[in-house]
């Protein structure tokens, strides 16, 4: 199963067909008027109209009104519903890299959480020039993606264990300097990453592509 997240109003949504779409706030709005049925409309809500929320209201199977004081953010209420109800999906998180910086940052490291490392694999977030992945410890294969000249990885709490095998700058774990590896290059169809513990995040990048 395929689930299509729009977290705010996001500057790219990919090209394909989703089984379940997931409006977060305002992004249930994007889709909406994209004339698609949501299976969940989840937020405060508070960037939304009332005019707009009954809107969203009529084109959702689901509507979860959040307080806007809570301790969790609008996506990882998402997400914990998700955990509940398709804890297997694959999940497409658009909308999630932009605007303020700590939101950013929040929702690039969501994976890398306890609670959420259950649906890191399968998750991915996307903007107009990146894609964000997640790895869990062992060996692992990566295929280069056309659209993405670059891939970077960043360690979180991996004991300095990451080695990659295959690109343009390899790293045995032994040489390993810094947490973050960025501007590495495909230079075949794929490259071997492995780490012991914790979670890489894989960030592919390329040039600005239209909308």
């Amino acid at each position: 199963m395929k689930i299509l997240i729009v977290a705010g109003l996001p500057d790219f949504i990919p090209d394909e067909t989703f089984d379940k779409y997931i409006g977060v706030d305002r992004g249930s709005l994007f889709l909406v008027e994209k004339g698609i049925q949501l299976t969940l409309a989840i937020g405060d809500f508070d960037s939304v109209s009332k005019t707009e929320l009954d809107k969203i209201s009529v084109s959702t199977d689901k509507l979860i009104k959040l307080p806007a004081e809570k301790d969790l953010t609008d996506l990882e209420a998402a997400l914990d519903f998700i955990l509940k109800d398709f804890p297997d999906a694959e999940l497409t998180i658009a909308g999630a890299l932009g605007g303020r910086l700590d939101h950013l940052l929040t929702n690039a490291y969501l994976a890398t959480r306890p609670k959420y490392q259950s649906l890191a694999p399968k998750m991915h977030l996307v903007d107009q020039q990146n894609l964000v992945t997640y790895l869990l410890p062992g060996q692992h294969l990566l295929k280069r993606i056309p659209a993405y000249k670059y891939i970077g990885f960043v360690q979180v709490d991996t004991s300095d264990s990451l080695a990659i095998v295959g690109a343009k700058y390899p790293l045995k774990a032994e040489d390993n300097f810094s947490l973050i590896y960025a501007s590495n290059e495909f230079i075949s169809e794929q490259m071997q990453v492995s780490f012991d513990s914790g979670v890489v995040i894989v960030i592919y990048s390329g040039d600005l592509r239209k909308k």
